[in-house]
């Protein structure tokens, strides 16, 4: 075995000469047979080997049994140890999770801060075959894809993981061999833990029926690995060419999202709820790409205050919807300066004469006042809202904001300019063909809108 593990090793790089590894040591069998290997592995190739050992305070004389005996296998081979006390059954009720996750947690905080303060380059963990088979049996058992069914990492910095190429049977074997001894921890039969249900009553059962199931898993896992690999560099090449970030959102092009074959589109969709919030369901990317079938305007909500919204040419995915409610209307009157949903608008009267020819401005415009029947009012859209375009035809502002593909949650916040139910201006778009300057114009109302104190004169228009 010990000839596997080191052509593993070093098929993997996980460590080279000169470097500092630390051993996550328990006392069980695994941990143990990893240390004294990874110690003889570092006096022939130039690695320093320390051991980092957890107290976690929940078994009692037992745990204390093992960290005497960690300690006494550590001094007499000249292997720095530390210990770490935690109380995990005080966390896990803090923190409402159950003893395995609490005392996971504790032990990666505590290899995390070595690794963060500069006193070893790598960890080295204990997980082996049988192992890897539980995890891929209880990422099955829960919903999962090619990344989930692929087990564990032989290498994911800085983490490594040495015995991924060996059973547990050999390890013991190995240890046997030589004389070695380790202790028992207790609570590896207690059937309350899930892996070791799936230990004893899954993986088990497995053995029995095929031995050897549980190497094969092994092989199929790294066989996965390297399926997941090819698959990363593609998903890398289509987040590339179809995926834009903006403002914290992400934005699917629905043109070359439709290029995707159908893994790749999950597997895009997982990657930007990722990167959104964290950890996303293999049911919340089948819901996103369902998306790009229907109709504009179709949303899909997700965890943790996100959503999905189809628009015109694009998926977007963001958290919630920055949506500011709409004050009251405001009523305007020429030589006025009025403040609207953080945007201001100054109103002068001129005369025709003046002026000459309008000048095409995007947030500038110039109307002919006299039509105005009402006032001119600055709100949001409401019912029965409508422009006039050419040749008298009156078109409804909703389908007007569809034809400009303006999103749907972004329709409410369009600022309008309106006459009744007559919309002037779509601020920042069209005007209505009722209300522009003709040849028979005689007093012209100017609109300047503005933004955080600065005019938006000069850009041309839509």
């Amino acid at each position: 075995m010990q000839k596997k593990v080191y052509e593993y090793i070093k098929r993997w790089d996980m460590m080279r000469p000169g470097m500092k590894v630390l051993v996550g040591y328990s006392g069980g069998a695994d941990s143990t047979a990893l240390l004294e290997l990874l110690w003889e592995y570092g006096k022939e190739y130039g690695v320093q080997v320390q051991a980092l050992h957890v107290n976690h305070g929940i078994r009692g004389e037992e745990a204390g049994r093992d960290q005497e005996f960690c300690e006494k296998f550590c001094a007499e081979r000249g292997i720095g140890l530390k210990v770490v006390e935690a109380d995990v059954p005080g966390i896990a009720g803090r923190d409402g999770i159950g003893l395995e996750e609490a005392g996971r947690q504790v032990r990666y905080t505590a290899f995390g801060r070595e690794v963060r303060e500069g006193r070893i380059d790598r960890v080295a963990l204990a997980h082996h075959q049988n192992d890897q088979a539980e995890t891929m049996l209880f990422h099955l058992m829960r919903g999962t894809g090619v990344r989930g069914l692929r087990g564990m990492e032989p290498v994911r910095m800085p983490y490594i993981r040495p015995f991924l190429c060996a059973a547990r049977e050999e390890i013991v074997g190995w240890l046997t061999e030589r004389g070695l001894s380790w202790v028992e921890d207790s609570t590896n039969r207690e059937k309350e833990y899930t892996r070791n249900r799936i230990r004893y009553e899954v993986l088990a059962a497995m053995e029995d029926i095929r031995p050897g199931s549980t190497v094969r898993m092994a092989g199929t896992a790294e066989r996965l690995w390297e399926a997941e690999d090819y698959l990363e560099n593609e998903l890398g090449r289509w987040m590339e060419e179809g995926v834009r970030e903006k403002d914290g959102a992400y934005e699917l092009s629905l043109e070359v999202f439709g290029r995707m074959h159908g893994l790749m589109q999950k597997k895009v969709v997982l990657r930007c709820l990722e990167r959104l919030y964290g950890s996303p369901e293999a049911v919340h990317a089948e819901q996103v790409c369902a998306l790009a079938d229907g109709r504009r305007g179709n949303r899909v909500t997700l965890p943790d205050s996100c959503v999905a919204v189809l628009e015109y040419e694009k998926i977007r995915l963001k958290r919630g919807y920055k949506t500011s409610e709409p004050g009251e209307a405001v009523y305007c009157e020429p030589g006025g300066e009025y403040h609207y949903m953080g945007a201001s608008f100054r109103l002068t009267l001129e005369n025709c004469e003046k002026i000459g020819e309008i000048p095409v401005n995007r947030y500038t415009k110039w109307f002919d006042y006299d039509k105005i029947k009402n006032n001119a009012v600055l709100r949001t859209r409401r019912p029965g809202d409508y422009l006039e375009l050419s040749g008298g035809i009156h078109k409804k502002l909703k389908d007007y904001l569809i034809d400009q593909k303006v999103p749907r949650e972004e329709r409410d916040q369009c600022i309008l300019l309106a006459d009744g139910s007559h919309v002037i201006w779509v601020a920042g778009m069209r005007i209505s063909e009722r209300y522009k300057v003709t040849d028979r114009t005689r007093r012209m109302l100017k609109v300047q809108m503005r933004e955080n104190g600065g005019t938006k004169d000069g850009e041309a228009s839509c």
